[in-house]
């Protein structure tokens, strides 16, 4: 008897250890389908490269937004740094959206928007002796203005590009554009990257902070001065091809709408560049 009762214990031993595998097994499996059949989409960013031409990580703040976006709908999303012209051309194609899209009258019949995401300052940046005035758009009148290739800084720039003054499309290579500027082969930089309120905070910025992190020897030591208030104001959004990724972007407005709700999105945006 005792030996059937040892026998009986091990057979429901088993049977139990068989049913407690198995569901652990149907957990890992359904876990990873999950995540199989959670969409990658990737997210075209425009590249920045140092002075070196080498290419710079994607930054965190925008890691951040992105994490933030994945929690909030049933997709996963995969920034890749390009050229911008490449990032707009790959995003009407369908491949993907892009990020850090400002507004312009022939974007908006190509490209479809996400809410807005941040609103952006346009600081402009010049250099040397005599000091041109930098208060108002009309101070650019005839001026040579550098602008990143591709890039649009929203609708009164694309109103007035052109117009009032032209423009020098140039890399994304940063040290570059700030040399031409010293070389006086432009006459004013456009500046849309970290935010800030004050023209004394963002002068801290650029010569403490940004200009040395250039390593750039000819940038060294010298002294730029900038507008005395943001020279233009842009939107900054998410963008898809008209008809492309139409569920994923009503997905993306839905968690921007909601982070700026709670207050999430906008603790992120803070650090945002």
């Amino acid at each position: 008897m005792k030996r059937f009762l040892t026998a009986l214990c091990l057979i429901c031993s088993c049977s139990m250890m068989k049913d407690v595998y198995a569901l652990i097994a149907d957990t890992v499996s359904t876990e990873e389908n999950k995540t199989t059949a959670t969409p990658i989409i990737t997210v075209y960013v425009q590249e920045q490269l140092d002075a070196k031409g080498r290419l710079q990580p994607v930054g965190v703040g925008l890691r951040n937004v992105l994490h933030y976006l994945a929690e909030n709908t049933d997709m996963r999303l995969m920034a890749v740094s390009v050229p911008w012209n490449r990032a707009k051309q790959m995003t009407l194609d369908g491949k993907g959206i892009i990020w850090g899209f400002s507004k312009s009258p022939e974007r908006l019949t190509r490209y479809r928007y996400s809410e807005t995401v941040l609103s952006s300052r346009i600081w402009a940046i010049a250099y040397g002796e005599p000091q041109i005035p930098l208060n108002s758009v009309a101070d650019l009148k005839n001026k040579t203005v550098s602008i990143e290739r591709g890039v649009s800084h929203g609708m009164e720039f694309e109103l007035a590009k052109n117009k009032i003054f032209k423009i020098d499309e140039d890399s994304a290579q940063a040290s570059a554009r700030f040399r031409k500027l010293i070389a006086k082969r432009s006459d004013v930089l456009l500046w849309g990257l970290v935010q800030f309120d004050k023209q004394e905070q963002f002068l801290t910025y650029l010569h403490q902070t940004y200009i040395p992190d250039l390593r750039d020897p000819e940038l060294l030591g010298k002294t730029f001065y900038v507008s005395k208030t943001p020279m233009f104001y842009d939107t900054i959004h998410f963008a898809s091809a008209k008809g492309q990724f139409e569920k994923e972007m009503q997905q993306i407005d839905a968690a921007i709408k909601r982070g700026f709700k709670t207050g999430e999105l906008t603790k992120l945006i803070k650090v945002l560049n």
